[in-house]
């Protein structure tokens, strides 16, 4: 067999395709610093610099990648700031490294962890002079200022990303086929053999394709058969809530989805949260992590609630100080027990959902993998990045990033939320069912929410009274993977307690299948035979020490 000719004509060269306008427009929205959606839209297509066609486009969306990496901000004054300390060799050197891979068949079959670990900078990579800085190769500040003044709209920053991925995956595959194309020139290898090659660099780019993933059924049937199994094995690690009738029909707290708790101020739902909080990180053995946001009430006094639902004594008189010793024996034994649990509390008035999100990210990494539920207590109150936004704009950004982060971290997300004043109008003086229109700010909260429960008063009272029961229904008004309906509890203001109702009662908009509905009653039922007689204390410890109601 002849050898293949060694003079063959090259392949003639022409420009690889990209779009420097489009590169620029979207590093303009990135810069900007005031959509925090952004960097995550981009972050889920573009993983790598080499998505940029220009040198100094790839050093800018470098410097975006680190900064994100490191849980700071992305914004023109801290892309800045790292150019100014990043040397230039240092910097170039990472880029012909991915450059390297770029022309080899590696880049296509590396991870995100694996590329990240392979271009994450030294010590000595943020201590240059300005002069041999990456920012002075760039041409100094104004060059960055420059890509601020190109045309980004944050409408089209998801399909401006598409594009700028389907640009690279051009010029990819132009130099995968054309590396076939020399080799079929100049190698004896058989046409089989190369149609091998042809095939699987494909293959390989249509694995990068995130615009158009396909999988087959048979990945699909075995990855869900290896979750049903794990979820049988281990069904003590399913995240509940703890409230009986609300599991029966959330079934549990999904990882990666997000869960809206929803209800008017003063109804309840800070003591609700706790309660699941409570329920969840008071199981020692389960090792299920909670972090716990608090917006509004400092952490003190959220303890001081959670120790009055966990020991029955009056909130206001353990918030005065003003209790028996019996009581405040009852707390400290509280108190010590709660020191078990897996649960992390953060306050902070001033709190950006990017400033958020980077603490999850965190505490996901710092509890390796035990992190299992985050509450957020209340949306309405996280800042935008966006200064100027709109009521509307704002929380649909937060919205949208939390969805992000339950699904990239694989965490659910519990996210309490105001209602809008429309939800107070009703018949008289009671208040009409709440709809899911009446969530406030946005449509987006219904659109990204898993499940969106409320919290309604039935009972028509208003404020609260010393000793009063509240009448509570909990509706759960959207759930994507189960049933809706309602279910009735009892909340205890002085106590911050909660129990299951102890009044049977038709709850409207039940939809639960015949047999599930029939054990419901059935355990309701139970339950009216068992209350305590007036003469009775609701909360008094039984012979083990533990509250009758719990």
């Amino acid at each position: 067999m002849s050898k293949p000719r060694q003079d063959a004509t090259p392949i003639p060269t022409r420009e690889l395709p990209h779009n420097l306008e489009l590169e620029k427009a979207v590093l303009a929205v990135l810069l900007d610093g005031r959509h925090a959606v952004a960097m995550q839209q981009a972050r889920a297509v573009v993983e790598h610099t080499m998505a940029f066609f220009h040198r100094d486009h790839r050093m800018v969306y470098l410097a975006c990648l680190e900064l994100d990496d490191d849980g700071h901000r992305v914004d023109a004054q801290s892309v800045l700031e790292l150019l100014s300390r990043y040397p230039f060799q240092a910097m170039i050197e990472r880029l012909r490294q991915q450059q390297i891979l770029f022309d080899s068949e590696q880049l296509d079959s590396l991870d995100r962890r694996r590329l990240r670990e392979l271009y994450r900078r030294t010590a000595g990579d943020t201590s240059a002079d300005f002069a041999d800085s990456a920012l002075a190769a760039l041409g100094g500040p104004n060059a960055v200022f420059d890509l601020m003044q190109a045309f980004g709209p944050v409408a089209g920053m998801k399909r401006n990303v598409d594009l700028l991925w389907d640009y690279y995956l051009k010029r990819r595959m132009i130099s995968r086929l054309q590396s076939l194309c020399d080799k079929a020139y100049r190698t004896p290898d058989e046409f089989p053999k190369l149609l091998d090659e042809g095939n699987q660099a494909i293959l390989d780019l249509n694995r990068m394709n995130r615009m158009a993933t396909v999988f087959g059924i048979s990945d699909v049937v075995d990855q869900t058969l290896k979750h049903i199994t794990e979820q049988n094995a281990n069904p003590e690690h399913a995240v509940k809530t703890g409230l009986e009738d609300v599991d029966m029909r959330l079934n549990s707290l999904r990882p990666g989805g997000l869960y809206v708790l929803a209800a008017r101020p003063g109804v309840g739902k800070t003591s609700l949260a706790l309660k699941i909080v409570a329920n969840i990180a008071s199981n020692v053995d389960a090792q299920q992590g909670v972090l716990f946001f608090s917006l509004e009430v400092d952490r003190v006094d959220l303890l001081k609630k959670l120790l009055a639902a966990e020991t029955g004594v009056d909130f206001q008189a353990l918030d005065s100080g003003i209790i028996k010793p019996e009581e405040y024996a009852l707390v400290e034994e509280a108190g010590q027990r709660c020191k078990s649990w897996n649960l992390h509390l953060m306050d902070v008035s001033d709190l950006t959902v990017h400033a958020l999100r980077s603490v999850v990210k965190r505490q996901v990494l710092e509890s390796q993998g035990k992190l299992k539920l985050v509450v957020l207590d209340y949306l309405q109150l996280l800042n935008s990045q966006k200064t100027d936004a709109t009521e509307y704009e704002k929380v649909s950004e937060i919205s949208r990033v939390l969805k992000l982060m339950a699904m990239n971290l694989k965490i659910p997300v519990l996210a309490l939320s105001q209602m809008s004043r429309d939800s107070e109008k009703g018949v008289g003086s009671t208040p009409r069912d709440p709809r899911l229109s009446d969530l406030r700010g946005s449509g987006s909260i219904e659109q990204d929410a898993d499940a969106v429960l409320f919290m309604h008063r039935v009972d028509g009272g208003e404020g609260s009274k010393e000793g009063e029961v509240r009448k509570i229904k909990i509706i759960v008004a959207k759930n994507r993977f189960g049933p809706t309906g309602a279910a009735a509890m009892d909340f205890y203001p002085s106590k911050m307690r909660f129990v299951p109702s102890r009044v049977e009662e038709e709850i409207e908009g039940d939809t639960f299948d015949s047999v599930p509905h029939k054990a419901h009653k059935h355990q309701q039922r139970k339950r009216m035979q068992d209350k305590p007689s007036s003469e009775e204390d609701q909360f008094s410890p039984g012979p083990s020490g533990e509250s009758a109601l719990f």
